[in-house]
This record gives C-alpha cells, structure tokens and sequence, in this order.
C-alpha cells in the first residue's frame, strides 16, 4: 500500500497512518467536507485569502486549506467563509499561536483542496461571476497584501500577472490605478519590524497604488475586513 500511495499521489505514508486506516481509527480522505464549486462572495473571499496570505497544503491524509495573519479580523472572516462554503454550522476556529504571534484558521477538505490548488487564472469564472464575487475577491486580496499609508492605497505581490489581472478588476469597478512597478528586487534584505529578523527575499515583488481619486470608489465597492485598514483608508477619503 505505501508503494501504490507513493507511486499515484507521490505520499510517503508512514506504516501508523496505514494501520489507522485498516483499523477504522481514520479514514484515508480524512474528514471529507461536502463541497460544491458554487459561485459565491464567500467562495470568491477564500480564493483571495488563499492567493495573497494562505496556503493549501497536505499533511499525510489531510488536504489542510491554512490562514495565518497578524489581524483577528481577517482570520475571523475567512474562517466564516470557509465555513460556510464547507457546509458547517459554525465558523472554524481562529485560534492564537504565541509562537507565531499570528492568528491561525486550519481547516480540511479533500475536494475544497483540489479546486484551490491549481493555477490561479483557472479560477476566473469564480471570481469574475457577478460584481459581489469581485469585490469580495479584492477584499480578501488587499487584507492580505494591501497596505494604506499617509493616504497611499498600494498592494504588493511578487506575482506580476496577479497584480495585473487586480488592476483589471478594479478596472470592472472604475477604480484607476497608477503603473505596475518592480518594487523590492530579489536577493534584498528584509527586516520584519515586529521581531527583528532580517530575510533574503528571493522574488523580485511589484506594487501599483490606487489613485488617488479613486480612493472613495475603493472605500464604497470593496473596503477592508481588517479594521485598523479600514480607518485608515476612511481617513484618507476624507
């Protein structure tokens, strides 16, 4: 069975997990959340999230759709839509590890990770749906990587096409945006300012920033989940 497992997924499993399996202790799919590709703000909200901050992973028979943020806000939001595009009743749990002095939403879906871990572009239709699946895409993305400062609306990504494809999405919203430009170069040193540490950022990472007429539009159509960016950006509109 660890041969075949290896052979078709590319899984070492260990001989433990098997013997879960056999012994009905777990099942190989793990908890198989029903999940339907419906088009929806909540669904349009995770994708964003998923895109910008969050991660899709596997962990022996876990298919893990994972969020880990500095802002409760965002983490609380994503763990609503998650549930509920996962047929819960409830949220996930948004949970506080001291380690990582971040919030963290953990949840599992064999079929929720198979639709989420593909190449972006194929997701469109999803997110391109009607413009609430837009807006709440955009949302989700600028929480993860957006930033307001001194009135500057401006979003950072190291994947140039993302970048471009927002612009033209906010476009759909008549919302101008300034030109796409190479903002940290790779191999630059990066130093966290929470706890002092100091990266190598291994991918070029581009920026554009919203401008500045279009702050209000922004502020009216999309918005920010997190708060502390929201007042921001509400103090920059005036």
């Amino acid at each position: 069975m660890q041969k075949k497992v290896f052979e078709d997924e590319g899984i070492q499993l260990s001989r433990a997990s098997i013997s879960y399996w056999l012994r009905g202790i777990h099942l190989p799919l793990g908890s198989l959340n029903p999940f339907s590709p419906e088009p929806s703000p909540e669904l349009s909200y995770v994708i964003g999230s998923v895109l910008s901050d969050g991660n899709v992973n596997v962990h022996e028979y876990h298919r893990e759709i994972l969020l880990s943020v500095t802002d409760k806000d965002f983490a609380s939001e994503f763990s609503r839509c998650l549930g509920k595009i996962l047929g819960r009743h409830e949220p996930y749990k948004v949970r506080w590890s001291e380690k990582r002095g971040r919030w963290i939403v953990q949840g599992s879906s064999v079929l929720l990770h198979k639709f989420l871990n593909c190449n972006w572009f194929s997701l469109r239709k999803w997110i391109e749906h009607c413009g609430k699946c837009e807006s709440a895409f955009l949302r989700a993305f600028y929480d993860g990587e957006g930033s307001i400062c001194e009135g500057n609306l401006t979003i950072y990504n190291t994947n140039r096409e993302i970048l471009l494809y927002i612009q033209d999405l906010l476009g759909h919203a008549d919302i101008e945006t300034m030109q796409l430009q190479l903002n940290t170069k790779a191999g630059t040193k990066l130093t966290d300012p929470k706890n002092g540490r100091t990266y190598i950022r291994r991918k070029d990472c581009y920026a554009f920033r919203v401008r500045a007429q279009g702050l209000r539009r922004f502020a009216e159509r999309i918005g920010f989940t997190i708060a502390r960016k929201q007042v921001r950006l509400l103090d920059a509109v005036g």
